[in-house]
């Protein structure tokens, strides 16, 4: 396992085990909470639906191709349709929406920064990724990372 993918699952875990704290003993970190606004925690739940319609549309695209393992099969394509069309990864952005959902609802600092911390290793997660379905695909992948943005859509001027 490399040091990323490491990280990464330490901070889900410390993320995970902090969110149980704070639904069963809040107490214990009553100390992080941030008094934010109700519309803001509002628009924390908007976000954390708009990301499970984003988690079952890519899911719907994936389809079989769905791996939970960073693996290419024999029988993988490239996927460019659905969410894939503008984003190169939009699962990693559907967890990093969701965690800042999940700070935003809870109203807490340290889920805040748990939002922050699970978003650093993605970066060099689809660096990996992007090799080798370069090596995989080549050309077509190449222009694919082009005309798509990593993590959000690329906002291109008219000209």
């Amino acid at each position: 396992m490399d040091k990323p993918t490491i990280f990464l699952s330490v901070v889900i875990l410390a993320y995970f085990a902090s969110m149980f704290i704070y639904i069963l003993i809040p107490n214990w970190i009553f100390w992080a909470h941030l008094d934010l606004h109700i519309v803001i925690r509002w628009a924390g739940l908007a976000l954390a639906a708009l990301g499970i319609g984003l988690l079952a549309w890519i899911h719907h695209t994936l389809g079989r191709q769905y791996a939970a393992k960073l693996e290419i099969q024999k029988e993988h394509a490239l996927i460019k349709a659905g969410p894939y069309n503008k984003v190169r990864h939009p699962m990693y952005t559907v967890f990093i929406l969701f965690s800042l959902a999940v700070a935003l609802i809870s109203s807490n600092l340290l889920m805040i920064v748990f939002a922050i911390l699970i978003a650093i290793p993605f970066q060099w997660i689809t660096q990996k990724e992007e090799r080798m379905l370069t090596d995989q695909f080549g050309e077509e992948y190449q222009s694919y990372m082009k005309r798509t943005g990593r993590f959000l859509p690329l906002i291109r001027r008219k000209e």
